[in-house]
């Protein structure tokens, strides 16, 4: 009987700090938006967004990538595989995997869709 106890009030402790975790993490994110994500995740070090009137910082070619803005929605899936480093993108892969949720990549991804595309 006492072993019983002891088993059953381990699950009910582990119960609880599963249910904490993940009311913690859900709070983390609430009301955190695509353009917040981006900056918070450092992507405008490489990428700018003209839409968002958001400009790369780095001053290196190298490290300098694409402007991100108005990306076609059909192609939204493949950039979450590609921001991942799941998947390639027009034969290159992503310098920075996304560390991210689910969610928080998703709330990125929907941003980036959202935008026009830059004038050419």
């Amino acid at each position: 009987m006492k072993r019983h106890a002891l088993w059953l009030g381990a699950a009910v402790v582990a119960g609880l700090v599963l249910i904490l975790a993940s009311t913690g993490s859900t709070r983390a994110t609430e009301g955190l938006d695509g353009k917040e994500l981006f900056l918070a995740e450092g992507c405008d070090t490489c990428h700018s967004v003209a839409a968002a009137e958001i400009e790369a910082k780095t001053t290196s070619e190298k490290m300098l990538g694409p402007d991100v803005s108005g990306y076609e929605t059909d192609d939204l899936k493949a950039l979450a595989a590609y921001l991942r480093k799941e998947a390639e993108l027009d034969g290159e892969t992503h310098n920075k995997g996304f560390k991210g949720s689910d969610e928080e990549l998703q709330a990125l991804i929907d941003w980036l869709g959202s935008l026009e595309p830059p004038a050419k």
